[in-house]
């Protein structure tokens, strides 16, 4: 049942989630005053947009309707602070509708991942449910969803490890690689293990630990068999530099020759045609989110600033590269507020570029998904407002670029949570 709580009991939950998240990053006392004063300030909006948790009844099919292959699974996620969700849904491209499975994950989850293994599994692993002030604490469980069926099962095996704020990336071995975050206990760990579809789902430790503990960090795969980590936040609530590389023939982790420019945690990396990686804002030591950005070079394995940066500085961020080889950038915490403001890295160029129009709404720690056709559907977070958000809207970068709302809204409102193109 969806819960529609006081103003003030929405303010008081979303002050101690940020009062916790910020411990973890080594934020001022005086930041989380002045966040909870910036909620207390919306009430009257909080109050109105709280309830959009709430079941929509109007993402009806319409008669025109996409191939399972071109739709996306949203999962999971929170629709208040703390408060994780078990159910997920299925956006369609051309009824721009949202329909919910009728079957839910083994249990609530956020902070979680979500992994297309092939075109028809995708692998949801770990997360979190506990509910502020409660100890966050990584999750064992995970979920395999079948296209052909359109239902989610339990795998075979739980996880060896609890992981929440983890990575999983799927390597060229056809195994999938999930490394650190937190462990069953709240604190940060080191531990990675491979998933193996077989059997219906079994997982093993890798031959090593990372080198570093970390979560909120970035897992890229690369040539060569391996996948790069970048930053995250250690166990002692430092903003990492450092980056190592997970070797997959070997299943051991070796740190870059150089460290990243910048200290970073909550922000993006994205493989480009050229086989380097962008690395993109996030949170800096101080726990203030950065304009930085900076790219990885596999064959020299270092790091170097891009031409520019970007236009805004942004943590909870997303990055999608587009068809052309370009990325999207959109949303994020700002300095002050939470962003409706996008841009475009162009790899030739080395720089960022505003995009003209603003997004239909601001938000943060939101999902942006490439589709088939070339657009990016942008799905929840939260506003500006502090409320999260069940709205959708689709970004186009043909001709000047525009941002539109989906035809429909979410089944509900969604925060950290998963949407993954199923083909």
């Amino acid at each position: 049942m969806t819960r529609a709580p006081s103003v003030l009991s929405y303010v008081d939950d979303y002050a101690t989630f940020c009062s916790i998240r910020a411990r973890a990053m080594g934020v001022t006392a005086m930041r989380l005053m002045a966040t909870r004063l910036m909620m207390v300030s919306v009430a009257a909006a909080v109050l109105t947009l709280a309830p959009a948790a709430a079941i929509r009844a109007g993402s009806v099919p319409d008669a025109k309707t996409s191939p399972i292959g071109s739709q996306v699974l949203i999962a999971g996620g929170e629709d208040l602070p703390g408060a994780a969700l078990d159910s997920a849904e299925l956006y369609d491209p051309t009824a721009q509708t949202f329909t919910a499975l009728s079957s839910l994950m083994s249990e609530p989850r956020e902070h979680h991942t979500s992994t297309r293994i092939n075109g028809t599994l995708i692998l949801i692993t770990g997360g979190e449910n506990a509910v502020p002030p409660a100890t966050p604490a990584g999750l064992y469980t995970a979920d395999l969803f079948s296209s052909k069926t359109r239902s989610l099962t339990p795998t075979r095996d739980n996880m060896v490890s609890g992981h929440s704020r983890q990575t999983a990336t799927l390597t060229k071995s056809g195994k999938v690689l999930i490394a650190g975050g937190l462990d069953n206990t709240g604190a940060v760990t080191g531990v990675a293990e491979n998933f193996k579809n077989q059997k219906g789902g079994t997982f093993t430790v890798t031959s090593n630990p990372l080198r570093t503990k970390r979560n909120y960090h970035t897992a890229t795969k690369i040539k060569g068999g391996l996948v790069l980590l970048t930053g995250g936040i250690d166990p002692n609530g430092l903003v990492l530099q450092k980056a190592e590389i997970f070797n997959i023939a070997n299943g051991t982790f070796n740190y870059t020759l150089g460290n990243m420019i910048n200290r970073r945690s909550n922000h993006t990396a994205t493989l480009l045609n050229n086989g380097n990686v962008l690395i993109t804002g996030g949170y800096n030591g101080n726990g203030v989110p950065q304009n930085t950005a900076e790219i990885f070079n596999p064959s020299t394995r270092n790091f170097t600033a891009t031409v520019g940066p970007m236009n805004f500085p942004r943590a909870e961020h997303t990055a999608t590269l587009l068809q052309g080889g370009r990325v999207f950038i959109c949303g994020g915490v700002g300095t002050s507020q939470i962003l409706s403001t996008a841009e475009i890295y162009d790899p030739t160029t080395g720089t960022f570029t505003t995009v003209g129009p603003k997004m239909t709404d601001s938000r943060a720690g939101h999902t942006a998904t490439l589709l088939k056709n070339g657009t990016v559907l942008i799905a929840g977070g939260m506003d500006q407002s502090g409320a999260i958000v069940d709205t959708a809207e689709i970004y186009n970068s043909a001709g000047s670029s525009s941002f539109k709302a989906t035809a429909h809204t979410m089944n509900a409102a969604r925060r950290y949570h998963t949407a993954t193109l199923i083909q």
